[in-house]
């Protein structure tokens, strides 16, 4: 497990990366939250460990910065603040789970484990892109909860996209429709125009993306 760790005391961080270490995760310590969405460029995390009062940024802008862009990840807030109301604004803002200190490295764990199989159930049939969740077991594309209402081959067209890093003109001919049927290359031009105008109608922040010689891909706008 990847564990990304910002916590600016030193004493504390330093403990706790060598106690996680030595339980074979992989970390990295953090002391400053500045720019963090950079490193979800560079890297995947399984669960972030998050102080709430950093020297530039709060733990809480934090959270929020990390699910504007909507970086899912779950995070574990540690802190010494432990009124109800902390709490409250911490778990509502977008923590998964929030633990005071001192704190007992077996509980910590315990949390780390139980936030991140949650999570794993969660997630595992939804895929995010821009404003738009796939959700694979119900088959629905939901924006923003709203239902993106689409035609059957839209549907089709779309699932194919979400799924594929890239897509060929073969890809969607051999999806969309059945191999009877006689398709021309208008037929998929088509098709293509509709699914993006849906996609510019419910604001999703994805674009259809033509690539020359390959096929399509989908583009995140926001």
């Amino acid at each position: 497990m990847k564990v990304l760790l910002v916590e600016d005391n030193e004493t504390l961080g330093g403990f706790l990366s060598d106690i996680l270490r030595l339980k074979n995760y992989t970390v990295e310590w953090l002391q400053d939250g500045t720019d963090i969405e950079l490193y979800f460029e560079a890297s995947d995390y399984d669960i972030v460990l998050l102080d709430w009062m950093l020297p530039s940024v709060s733990g809480v802008e934090i959270i929020r910065i990390l699910r504007d862009r909507k970086i899912e990840v779950p995070i574990i807030m540690l802190t010494a603040k432990s009124e109800l109301e902390d709490k409250v604004e911490g778990l509502t803002i977008g923590a998964d789970d929030y633990l005071t200190k001192p704190f007992e490295m077996d509980e910590l764990e315990a949390r780390m484990l139980a936030v991140v199989k949650r999570y794993q159930m969660i997630h595992h049939n939804h895929k995010q892109l821009g404003h738009v969740t796939f959700d694979l077991t119900k088959h629905l594309f939901v924006v923003k909860r709203e239902t993106l209402e689409l035609t059957h081959k839209e549907y089709q067209l779309l699932e194919l996209l979400f799924l594929n890093h890239t897509v060929s003109r073969e890809m969607i001919l051999s999806k969309v429709w059945n191999s009877d049927q006689f398709v021309g290359d208008n037929n998929i031009d088509a098709l293509i125009r509709l699914l993006k105008k849906k996609l510019n109608q419910y604001d999703t922040g994805l674009a259809v993306k033509s690539i020359r010689n390959i096929g399509y891909k989908l583009e995140v706008t926001i």
